[in-house]
Formats: C-alpha cells, sequence, structure tokens
C-alpha cells in the first residue's frame, strides 16, 4: 500500500508542475512604439537569461500602432483582447491618461493586473485594485510644481497654456489652485487642442498680447506635449516675453530639448528620470538602450523596462496567474518594500500610486541641469 501511494506520489508530481509552470508567460503591452524598446530590451534579457524559471516571456501589442488621436473602441477591443488570452498575467500601459481611465475599468473587472507607468491622471488613484501606477501621480506633481514656482522661484502673476484632455486639465487645475492658495496670481488659463490647429495657434498669439500691464506674467507654465510647447516656447519669446518658462513632464525626455536647444535654453522642466551615474545597473541599462534605440531612455522607457522587471519578480514570488502577480504587488505595499529600478526607487502607497522624487531641471546648453529634487510623500 505504502509503495503504491508513492508511485502515485511520482505521477502526480510531474502533472502539478505542468499545471504551474505554463508552456508560456505573457505581457500584455499598451504603449506607443517610443516604449517599444525597453520593454523589449527587459524581455531579451530575462529570455537570455532562462525566462522565469524557465518559462519563456512574450510581449503582446507590439504591432498596435498606436497614434495620438484618442479611439476608445479600438482601446476597449485591445483591454479585452488582452483580458481574454490565455497565459496573460498583466498589462503594462496605457500610453496616456485618457486610454489609461477607459481601460482601467475593464482589466479591473476582469481582473487583470495594470502597470501604469506614464499615465499621471489623478482619476487613475483608487481605480480599482488591479491597477497600480509607477508615475507621480499630478495630485502630487501639480501642487509641488505650485510650491516650487512660488515658494522657491519667487513667481507671483502665472499664465498656463495646458493641453484638453485628461493630462492637462487635470494638471493644470490642481497648479492654478495651490498658486492661488500659495498667494499667487493666475493671469491666465490658455486651453488648446493636442495638435496646435490654425485656429488654436491664433488664439494663443492674441491671449499673448492682452497680457500686458499690471498682467504681464513673471513666469509661463506649459502643461503641453512636446510639438505644440516648442510652437508655444517660440511664440512667447516672439511676443517680447522674458518671464520664466516652467514645462510640466511631457516636455521632459532630452530628445524634446535637443529639438532645438537654443530656443529652449534657461528654461525650467518637471523631471521624473534623473539615472543615477553612480550606479552599474543604470550605466548598463543606458549602454544597452541606447544600442538598441539610438538615443537616450526618458523616464517612458525606464519605468516601462522597470514595469517588466517588477512583473518578473512578481511571477517569481507570486505564481503564473493573475491572482499570483496580484498578490505579490500587494504584499510590496503592505510591507513599504522598496522597488530598485533604472528609473530610481519608489514604494507603492495603498492608494497603489508610487512615491518616488521629483526633480526640476534647467536646460542649459542641450543638457538638463538638475536644480533640485521634491519628495512626493
Amino acid at each position: 500500500m505504502i509503495r503504491r501511494l508513492i508511485w502515485i506520489v511520482f505521477l502526480i508530481l510531474p502533472l502539478m508542475s505542468c499545471v504551474s509552470r505554463p508552456r508560456r508567460v505573457v505581457i500584455g503591452i499598451a504603449l506607443s512604439s517610443a516604449n517599444h524598446a525597453a520593454v523589449e530590451l527587459a524581455a531579451r534579457e530575462i529570455n537570455a537569461g532562462g525566462g522565469i524559471d524557465g518559462v519563456p516571456l512574450e510581449l503582446m501589442g507590439l504591432e498596435w500602432k498606436i497614434g495620438n488621436v484618442y479611439n476608445a473602441t479600438e482601446i476597449l477591443d485591445w483591454a479585452n483582447r488582452f483580458a481574454n488570452t490565455r497565459d496573460l498575467v498583466a498589462v503594462v500601459g496605457h500610453s496616456d491618461s485618457s486610454s489609461t481611465l477607459s481601460a482601467a475599468a475593464l482589466y479591473n473587472q476582469k481582473g487583470v493586473p495594470q502597470i501604469v507607468t506614464i499615465a499621471t491622471n489623478p482619476g487613475i488613484t483608487n481605480i480599482g485594485n488591479w491597477t497600480y501606477r509607477l508615475c507621480i501621480s499630478d495630485a502630487a506633481q501639480g501642487p509641488l510644481l505650485a510650491e516650487y514656482s512660488v515658494g522657491e522661484w519667487a513667481k507671483k502673476r502665472i499664465a498656463v497654456l495646458y493641453v484638453n484632455d485628461a493630462y492637462g486639465r487635470g494638471l493644470a487645475e490642481l497648479f492654478e489652485s495651490r498658486v492661488r492658495e500659495l498667494g499667487g496670481e493666475i493671469v491666465a488659463s490658455i486651453m488648446h487642442r493636442n495638435v496646435l490647429a490654425d485656429d488654436d495657434q491664433k488664439m494663443i498669439r492674441s491671449s499673448l498680447r492682452s497680457l500686458e500691464g499690471k498682467d504681464r506674467p513673471d513666469l509661463f507654465v506649459l502643461f503641453q506635449r512636446v510639438e505644440a510647447a516648442l510652437w508655444t516656447i517660440r511664440a512667447i519669446r516672439e511676443a517680447g516675453f522674458n518671464a520664466g518658462i516652467l514645462g510640466g513632464d511631457s516636455i521632459s525626455p532630452m530628445s524634446a530639448l535637443q529639438r532645438d536647444p537654443k530656443l529652449q535654453e534657461g528654461m525650467r522642466i518637471s523631471q521624473f528620470f534623473m539615472p543615477d551615474r553612480n550606479s552599474e545597473r543604470v550605466n548598463g541599462f543606458l549602454l544597452s538602450f541606447h544600442e538598441v534605440a539610438g538615443t537616450d531612455p526618458d523616464y517612458g522607457n525606464a519605468f516601462a523596462y522597470d514595469a517588466i522587471y517588477l512583473l518578473r519578480d512578481a511571477i517569481v514570488r507570486g505564481g503564473f496567474s493573475r491572482n499570483g502577480v496580484k498578490s505579490y504587488l500587494d504584499r510590496l505595499i503592505r510591507e513599504q518594500t522598496p522597488v530598485h529600478g533604472m528609473g530610481g526607487s519608489f514604494t507603492l502607497g495603498s492608494d497603489h500610486d508610487a512615491r518616488r522624487s521629483l526633480h526640476i531641471v534647467e536646460a542649459h546648453n542641450g543638457n538638463q541641469v538638475l536644480l533640485k529634487t521634491l519628495s512626493v510623500e
């Protein structure tokens, strides 16, 4: 009888191993192509090291050509594809706040862990138990930038230009509210389309002409994307303003500065990613990324790379399932365990948002010079 039981155990164990170890593990990628090099680099490194406990890692969604125009039908179609894919354990994304907000409800309904890397809208905070965010919420960024502008930079009359979407509206509202609380004045609040049309440009130029006399700002704040920001900076300077300029995180990539260094000389920027040049791991990542992408990584690349490794760790420690990934991420929150990635160290709060540093940098001779590091509590 004992011998028979031993043979049964020997027969069952391999079957149990097959059940717990799938033939592959899949991560959905809902990021624009600008961040694909980072997730592909991470996946290649993991697979070169034997995969995740011997199971190869596959990325799904790299063929999705995410454009600049918000498309709710396309977003939900891909979210359903991810959720209905066997062996898919998590999704990284989406690429912007509007898309993230749209897809998050589905992921939370279907129990798919979602790792948000670059969407900053405050509405993502506590949106569901299955959504986790690695970047800073605008609920933190907006007030911090206001406190820096009015307090440390001593700016009192501020004009804000922002894109009319979930990113721009939320960040502008939080920034402006805190400026007023601190005794500053918002002399203009100018909303425009993501891609500036002729009427947007005419409206901005008209608004700049109206900012004379007592309403003349000593600071322009730009919560815009790169193309609109470059056009706006040029319009500000052509209008004769010598006021300071502060840009939000969306124009923080070095590639944006390199587009026209002279135009941006002296402007300050909210930066999420200041690589630790004293770290051998970070320098290795910077070198490897540059080799595959031909450019330096921005915070979107660094956080996307970190998201893949975070999920690797979650699978190793929690198991090859969505519930296992979630249990590991929840344990990080419960135990306040620091995560050390290429994008810096952070902890996840009980609201599922990262607590990490925000940096103020100044454009100088085509480089970003660190002026101040602000802590997000």
